[in-house]
């Protein structure tokens, strides 16, 4: 129910699901049968399958229930989501003791066992919910956020009420099951702080603070462009060798108006706002990886792959003028140029590393798995850095997003301008620095009654200005 579904899949009851997590659950009898296969063999199955999914892409199946289902859903009805009265809003914001107690021991079963806090904290990162701002957020869901479609809004809906369940269990801590990546990050399982929308996050968290690396990955790479001229002696200036990354690092929203004022032209249907955000994310492709390519190719599984940038920008003649942009064609080159460098770095000083199957692709090593590779493994080192000097600090994190960590109150600047440098010269880098941003908590939504005088009141003033408005104008003596 948690899992993203398009309109096509609310309407016609699918569902995305793994089916072979499915499949692992449950066994009995001396024979160790799993439940599932024995549903199927037996013509009671629960689930039918539309489309199967897809171990090489990780995609899951979709599937419907079957008619030995019913399904009662609070939220929707007939597909759709439902006008819940607020009677309704509020049953459902409660939950129930019996509920939230069951929900708790299927998303964590390891509680059954006595932790110490040590234990825990190995397993779980916590996370102190503000209750009452994540219910505003659901409210609000539901009432009045008319800009987002049903899907989203449901989605979102689940998602926060999922996490209040689970906080109201346990004294308003959420717990987020560490999952370390081969490539060096810590992801969580299940919902967390790093995989929900923002808004809901803010919602979580409430008041707060989060510093975020800026241009993280880019920043990383030019940490080896002084490396790169001295050791292929080129007699050039940093400064000069890579001016569009430098501008890129130091003026983001300048270098982004440029390339957007280049990209849309006034015939446009793309919004201003939605602009900034495209090239922001197309830009963001190019870091890690993506190509100026405007035409896709055929896959080693007879499949096909469109370029990155064709599901970002997706108007053709927009998407060429990106791609011809002087500016972009500039930064690519400039990081091509890095890559391929901190690539034959490795080739030559640590030629082990390339043998992992993880870095392979198409039986040799893939430079952009490389690259990832590298990557995350400097950020999560460069992470623990700051945690460690927060930590000395005294000042908790209330969340870590890779590159990101949430505070509850701001930073000094002399705090700010320790932790950068102490950062800066543990990893070498000195293009590390931490963009700030302040997150509010979701405030208490109007009553009817306040939106009723609110609407009177400004109906009120529309009268009045409407009125001497249509009044004659004086003459002139």
């Amino acid at each position: 129910m948690q899992q993203k579904r398009s309109t096509f899949m609310r309407k016609r009851g699918i569902y995305s699901v793994n089916v072979s997590t499915l499949h692992r659950c449950g066994q009995f009898g001396p024979k160790r049968t799993r439940l599932h296969k024995w549903l199927d063999d037996n013509d009671l199955a629960l689930i039918k399958i539309v489309e199967l999914g897809n171990n090489l892409n990780n995609a899951n199946s979709w599937v419907q229930l079957t008619n030995l289902v019913t399904l009662t859903d609070e939220l929707t009805a007939a597909g759709s989501l439902r006008q819940l009265t607020d009677a309704e809003i509020d049953q459902y914001l409660a939950g129930g003791e019996e509920h939230e107690e069951q929900l708790l021991a299927r998303l964590y079963p390891e509680l059954e066992v006595e932790f110490t806090q040590e234990q825990l904290l190995r397993k779980f990162d916590i996370a102190a919910i503000d209750q009452s701002s994540l219910q505003n957020y659901i409210t609000w869901l539901l009432t009045e956020a008319t800009l987002l479609n049903d899907g989203k809004r449901e989605l979102y809906a689940r998602q926060a009420k999922t996490i209040l369940a689970v906080t109201k269990q346990l004294g308003g801590k959420y717990l987020q099951r560490k999952k370390r990546s081969q490539f060096g990050r810590t992801y969580y399982d299940g919902l967390s702080v790093q995989n929900v929308n923002k808004d809901l996050r803010r919602a979580m968290l409430g008041d707060c603070w989060e510093y975020d690396v800026r241009s993280s990955v880019v920043a990383w790479k030019m940490s080896f462009a002084s490396e790169y001229l001295k050791n292929t002696g080129l007699q050039q200036d940093v400064k000069k060798a890579f001016c569009t990354t430098l501008w890129y690092l130091q003026d983001k929203v300048e270098f982004m108006q440029q390339v957007q004022e280049q990209t849309f032209d006034d015939g446009t249907n793309v919004p201003v706002d939605l602009q900034r955000n495209l090239i922001k994310e197309a830009m963001t492709a190019l870091c890690f990886g993506a190509k100026l390519t405007k035409h896709g190719w055929r896959t080693n599984d007879d499949g096909w792959q469109n370029p990155a940038l064709a599901d970002i920008i997706k108007n053709e003649d927009e998407r060429t003028r990106f791609m011809a942009c002087t500016d972009v064609r500039d930064f690519v080159r400039e990081q091509n140029t890095l890559d391929t460098y901190i690539n034959k770095c490795v080739e030559v000083q640590e030629p082990t590393l390339l043998k992992l199957e993880i870095l392979r692709a198409n039986k040799r090593h893939s430079k952009a798995k490389v690259i990832a590779y590298l990557y995350q493994n400097a950020e999560a080192q460069a992470m623990a850095k700051a945690y460690e000097f927060l930590k000395s600090k005294n000042m908790g994190v209330l969340a870590k997003i890779h590159d990101a960590f949430i505070v509850r109150k701001k930073l000094s600047q002399t705090v700010k301008h320790e932790l950068e440098e102490l950062v800066q010269f543990e990893t070498h880098n000195e293009y590390w620095h931490l963009g700030e941003k302040q997150l509010t908590r979701w405030g208490d939504l109007q009553t009817q009654d306040e939106k009723q005088r609110i609407a009177q009141h400004k109906a009120f003033i529309a009268n009045e200005v409407n009125y001497m408005r249509s009044k004659p104008k004086p003459q002139k003596q």
